[in-house]
């Protein structure tokens, strides 16, 4: 038997499942990882008297074509074949909740193992919640699936359990076990949901609670087994300042007996993490090689990390105050997690290699494959300034120098070091290179005329290079470093996609458009062409507003006979914008152009 939908679990069903999709992709996109999530619900009943067993939902969509009659049985299999289901417990009433959240578990695991290797759900990850008695009927579980590609790109631990506790490996993990268990609480209200209650307070709350639920399991990876506070304590020793000064340094989560752990310095009397000002102030010992040793609980000393370190082992983790009221959570060197006053997020590299390179071969076709990882050397070394800086490079780099003395410090051609780029940016202006990543001045004080482009919120280092950039549009690619951090690219050219893959979506968006379109399946590929908008061409655009016009004249179709007043519309107008060609559009944001 397949599962179907032909009787509904809940009458707001549909409601429900996209507004968990809504708000899953919401709160990804807040921690800097866009995902397009996608929302399902799987529920399923003993009830003879409900000709469908097990029912998904959105009922039109191929997932729901897969086969999900034999969960129930898998599910009581692994039941059976596990350690914890001989477990007894003194207590009839604990016995019989935890027996019965182990089963639920199992379905839960049964149904993501069942989508997952279906031939519709392949290269999906599905995430399956525990369930929910919706109405008396079906127990229902809430589900979420991304793209595995995309959700494989962001670094995570490898472990799911260690001994007998559950931890999360990652971050986004963290974040997504958060969704289901909120889901599954609506679910479990005393009537039936009419929609996912997240409100945007709430998101904030639940991206706040994956972070500490995150670093609770880090703390268990090291092997601290206890409730941890790290999060509110780094919080706030991050947002302290000392004698003026922000913070920056670290804390080595660690077990004082890591064989890896070289100890320095021992203190006689520990310091609490909760206790702010002490953290603090220790916190000003620390610096790039050794650490405040931290057991998840109290910092006992300063430490360094020994060479001998295996990665795999993951019992020892790095927290490091960047700047006020910022840490960062890594693993080797890895970043995991950032939280910048209070609101966390995935951490994003300052500056992107690759998009880098692809900006640097558009701006300059001349170039090959070995300048551009010269102009990335440079930039990556601009970007680690601690100050603010900038790096122009331009295509005649060397009348340029010429051209703006006095107001920038000429010097005889030649390529730099890191070292010696860090050395000539500690000066005011900005150092001017060619498309090969020789440098011909530096200190230049960048001129340029107004054109509106600026942004009065930035200083004026940012808005010098948007009017000096603006003046030699096509000639130059500006770097700019802001004291706050901040980095810019100009020109930040869109990335290149190819015209197959746009002209597929196209192709999506007219053949849903049947004679009864389902409305849903309509928008997937809309949404998509949102997002794909600045790479349409004229004739593009004018395909995609024909769909969306036939759709609208089809919801606004008379759908029933009133007995008094005649035909009745279904809806009678829907606004939408439509698509229109952007003129900054050409040939070379493709990557098949000619």
């Amino acid at each position: 038997m397949r599962s179907t939908i032909a009787q509904f679990m809940w009458g707001f069903q549909s409601h429900f499942r996209n507004g968990l999709e809504r708000v899953a992709r919401n709160v990804f996109e807040q921690i800097g990882f866009g995902l397009g999530a996608r929302a399902f619900l799987v529920g399923f009943t003993d009830n003879p008297e409900h000709a469908f067993p097990v029912c998904f939902e959105p009922e039109h969509d191929p997932l729901a074509a897969v086969d999900l009659s034999s969960v129930v049985a898998d599910a009581l299999q692994r039941y059976q074949e596990s350690d914890e289901s001989r477990m007894v417990y003194s207590s009839r009433r604990h016995q019989e909740r935890i027996h019965l959240g182990l089963m639920d578990s199992f379905r839960a695991a049964a149904v993501r193992d069942a989508l997952a290797h279906s031939p519709e759900g392949t290269g999906m990850t599905f995430f399956v919640g525990s369930s929910a008695l919706v109405d008396g009927i079906y127990k229902v579980h809430p589900v979420l699936a991304v793209p595995t590609t995309r959700w494989q790109s962001k670094p995570a631990l490898s472990k799911e359990r260690i001994d007998r506790y559950a931890v999360v490996p990652s971050f986004q993990r963290s974040l997504m076990r958060e969704l289901l268990i909120a889901a599954t609480a609506d679910l479990r209200s005393s009537t039936p949901p009419e929609d996912f209650s997240a409100r945007w307070s709430d998101r904030s709350e639940l991206i706040r609670k994956a972070a500490h639920a995150f670093v609770q399991s880090v703390s268990v990876f090291s092997g601290y087994e206890f409730p941890s506070e790290l999060t509110v304590a780094l919080d706030e020793i991050s947002a302290q300042p000392y004698e003026g000064r922000s913070g920056s340094g670290g804390l080595l989560l660690a077990s004082a007996a890591n064989p890896h752990v070289e100890p320095v310095l021992e203190f006689v009397t520990p310091i609490r993490v909760s206790e702010t000002r002490s953290m603090r102030k220790a916190l000003e010992m620390a610096d790039p090689q050794h650490h405040l040793l931290c057991d998840g609980e109290q910092v006992v000393g300063l430490a360094r990390l020994r060479d001998t370190y295996e990665p795999a082992g993951e019992n020892a983790f790095l927290f490091s105050v960047m700047s006020r009221g910022v840490w960062e959570l890594s693993h080797n060197e890895v970043p995991l997690l950032r939280v910048s006053n209070t609101r966390p997020s995935l951490p994003q590299p300052r500056l992107d290699a690759q998009h880098f390179k692809s900006v640097a071969r558009r701006v300059f076709a001349e170039i090959g494959e070995r300048e551009a990882d010269v102009l990335w050397g440079l930039a990556e070394s601009a970007s680690a300034a601690s100050h603010g800086t900038m790096l122009v490079v331009h295509r005649s780099a060397s009348d340029e120098a010429a051209r703006l003395v006095p107001q920038a410090q000429q010097v005889r051609p030649q390529l730099l070091d890191s070292n010696v780029l860090a050395a000539v940016t500690s000066i005011d202006g900005a150092v001017l290179v060619d498309p090969t990543g020789t440098c011909h001045a530096v200190g230049v004080i960048l001129d340029g005329h107004a054109s509106g482009k600026g942004d009065a919120s930035r200083g004026a280092r940012f808005n010098s290079a948007v009017r000096y950039h603006d003046t030699q549009r096509g000639q130059c690619l500006v770097i700019i470093v802001s004291e706050d951090g901040m980095i810019n690219l100009l020109p930040n050219l869109r990335r290149q996609v190819t015209r197959e893959s746009v002209e597929a979506v196209v192709r999506q968006l007219e053949e849903s458009l049947t004679d009864d379109p389902d409305y849903e399946v309509f928008f997937r590929p809309w949404e998509h062409l949102e997002s794909l908008a600045f790479y349409l061409s004229a004739e593009q655009c004018d395909r995609i507003n024909t769909a969306r016009t036939r759709l609208e004249e089809h919801r606004a179709r008379p759908r029933d006979r009133h007995p008094n007043e005649g035909p009745v519309g279904h809806i009678t107008h829907v606004g939408w914008t439509p698509f229109v060609p952007d003129p900054e559009m050409d040939a070379s944001y493709f990557l098949d152009a000619d």
